[in-house]
């Protein structure tokens, strides 16, 4: 698989929940065990409050709050996304509809990814499961659709598949949740998604040979959000680059990454609770 440079913020992210979750299990473990951690160079930076009472306690304070609030987001998000998973699985489940469900199974078999038709009103498609995710199509998007119109929809929602895009965008929603005093993060998370969206795009233009059914597709969509409800990948936070990319293919796609001042703050947070944590394990 090719590099792009979305996978590398996605470890930038990986990298950096990584280092404060560290800091804050230091934290933790210092308290609860006595653990005691040896820096050097930290402790110097960290006897400016050690030397004054006050803010010596009300950063510990501030600290104690931010690893409470920070670990509970961590456990609330993942059981909320877990319950709310079991729930769509009994609902898909209850509401497919077999025929079409077959009949496209039986055309996307040597695609090695399941495809399920469910019975809904609105137009609805998207990949669902993070060990072993599946494509879930509405029988309106099946009906409202082109058979071509249907196929790019489908080889978007394989894209996701492949790259296991549900497993990562849960990964990407427990760390900007449970870290929301870096900004950084979430910039990083916008710009993984658009291109998580982007490369799915290109997935499909690339098995369909042609940008015509997919262009046409996200046009529709993009005018049916106001009077049909859509729950779809094409009507996402992504449309004007993806729009751009199948009118404009010659056209260098420019994501904005992050901007100076949310990298600032982040390193500043960062550096800060570093600090603080060998401050109290010291």
């Amino acid at each position: 698989m090719r590099i792009r440079k979305h996978h590398i913020a996605f470890l930038g992210m990986l990298l950096i929940g990584g280092l404060v979750w560290s800091q804050m299990v230091i934290y933790l473990l210092y308290e609860l065990f006595g653990f005691n951690l040896k820096t050097g160079f930290l402790q110097y930076c960290i006897a400016f409050f050690r030397n004054r009472l006050f803010w010596h306690w009300a950063v510990l304070i501030g600290l104690n709050a931010i690893v409470i609030y920070s670990f509970w987001m961590i456990l609330q998000v993942l059981a909320s996304q877990l319950a709310t998973l079991r729930r769509w699985n009994k609902y898909v489940d209850d509401h497919r509809d077999p025929q079409l469900t077959a009949q496209l199974s039986r055309k996307y078999a040597n695609r090695g990814y399941e495809v399920v038709v469910i019975r809904h009103e609105s137009i609805l498609a998207l990949t669902s499961g993070f060990r072993r995710p599946r494509v879930i199509l509405s029988s309106t998007l099946v009906s409202e659709f082109s058979e071509r119109e249907v196929a790019s929809i489908v080889l978007h929602e394989i894209s996701h598949c492949r790259h296991y895009d549900p497993a990562r965008m849960l990964v990407m929603k427990v760390i900007t949740d449970s870290l929301p005093f870096i900004p950084v993060l979430k910039r990083l998370s916008h710009y993984i998604r658009v291109w998580i969206e982007l490369e799915a795009d290109q997935y499909a233009i690339r098995r369909m040979g042609s940008r015509a059914d997919l262009a046409s597709v996200l046009l529709r969509c993009s005018r049916l959000t106001e009077n049909v409800k859509v729950g779809i990948g094409f009507a996402d936070e992504a449309i004007n680059y993806r729009l751009l990319q199948l009118i404009e293919p010659q056209k260098e796609i420019r994501v904005p990454l992050v901007h100076f001042m949310p990298l600032t703050i982040s390193f500043f947070v960062i550096f800060f609770i570093g600090m603080i944590v060998v401050s109290s394990c010291t």
